[in-house]
């Protein structure tokens, strides 16, 4: 087999499988995000067929055509850019957002395809630049935050912590890299090896995709129940929570469901307590903050502001400092393997499990089951 019909091949592999990773993400009920990849799959396959009508005059130094079939191809440039916004900020996208951060692309791809002035390609190239650094960037400082976010209303983050995003994107920039070098040095091999890692590359992605859980909107967004941001205020600022009810200039202190979801600090510890101590609440593995704020009869801000002021740790370590301790029991009293010990004491996986529990008694469960008995001889 040639190179040519090697190339051949490669485009089929390349076009059959996005269209099949695109049916698979828009027809599947699913947020926002995986039907935009799903979009993204359906595009990338147009635009390798689109490839093969121009494959044959690729190699033949016609840099108007190269030009073109480049500009249709970085038109998709924003269509990443709106991906990582919805991934790490679910409910920010809007179609007016989504419109004027295509428009610029799409104005100077057709203003090329139709004057063929090198201005509006260069300027075009130039502008995917600046959204690719951009993104990258904002992505690398948004992602810390969104995580965060989760810790403070999720007590699990097995496929729904974005941790592989940021692999993704060394990923890509290698692609990047031999999309460049069958840009610079166009020819059948160049182009096998950047579809190649392409494909790859996608594989990769839309399996982490498919394995990726969308946490609500509310939780990135910071959205809430009435009187939050009044709870929140006092516990900032060490106040009593009736205080600022009873001085309050809004309609709670007038409203009494208002009133009964607000109690004192001293309530609402031993209250949750209670939940955990006896009820054992954390053996859950998918408990929330707000599945707990409603057991409780209160408010979800304000049980989060509990946890951050007086306990000094978010929702996801207190409830996981739980589940470590009933783990260590388990160690002590059992011979049961670690998936068991971590199924039993809520874990989600058992990498969560030995992580969460190195880091709060700085040894391996293993190692503290044999500690702990050999104390015991």
């Amino acid at each position: 087999m040639n190179d040519t019909n090697l190339e051949y091949l490669v485009y089929g592999m390349c076009i059959m499988f996005h269209l099949m990773m695109g049916w698979v993400f828009i027809c599947r009920k699913q947020g926002l995000a995986k039907k935009l990849i799903g979009l993204l799959m359906l595009l990338v396959a147009v635009q390798y067929a689109k490839d093969l009508v121009f494959l044959p005059r690729f190699y033949d130094d016609n840099l108007l055509m190269e030009r073109i079939a480049s500009s249709i191809d970085i038109v998709t440039v924003p269509l990443y850019v709106l991906i990582l916004i919805e991934f790490c900020r679910p409910g920010w996208l809007s179609k007016l957002n989504a419109i004027l951060l295509e428009a610029p692309f799409l104005l100077l791809s057709l203003l090329y395809m139709l004057l063929h002035v090198d201005i509006f390609f260069k300027a075009m190239v130039v502008l995917a630049i600046i959204y690719g650094v951009g993104c990258a960037l904002w992505t690398l400082r948004e992602l810390p935050r969104y995580h965060r976010r989760l810790k403070e209303e999720y007590s699990y983050d097995e496929d729904i912590n974005l941790h592989w995003l940021r692999g993704v994107m060394v990923l890509f920039f290698a692609i990047l890299m031999f999309w460049a070098l069958s840009n610079v040095c166009p020819s059948p091999f160049t182009d096998i090896l950047y579809m190649t890692s392409s494909l790859v590359g996608w594989a990769v992605v839309c399996y982490f995709i498919n394995k990726q859980e969308m946490v609500l909107r509310d939780v990135i967004t910071g959205c809430d129940e009435p009187c939050a941001l009044s709870v929140e205020g006092a516990l900032a600022q060490g106040e009593d929570i009736s205080t600022v009810i009873n001085n309050e200039d809004t309609d709670i202190a007038a409203d009494p469901s208002l009133l009964a979801g607000v109690e004192s600090m001293s309530q609402l510890e031993l209250r949750l307590q209670k939940c955990f101590e006896e009820d054992k609440v954390y053996l859950d593995p998918k408990l929330r903050l707000s599945e707990l704020a409603a057991r409780l009869g209160t408010n979800r801000t304000y049980l989060s502001q509990y946890f951050n002021q007086s306990c000094a740790q978010s929702f996801y370590g207190y409830v996981n400092d739980y589940r470590v301790r009933h783990s260590m029991q388990l160690l002590r009293d059992t011979d049961y393997t670690l998936d068991v010990v971590a199924s039993m004491s809520g874990f989600n996986s058992i990498s969560t499990f030995r992580r969460a529990f190195s880091q709060a008694n700085g040894c391996s469960p293993l190692q503290y089951r044999a500690d702990s008995r050999n104390e015991g001889r």
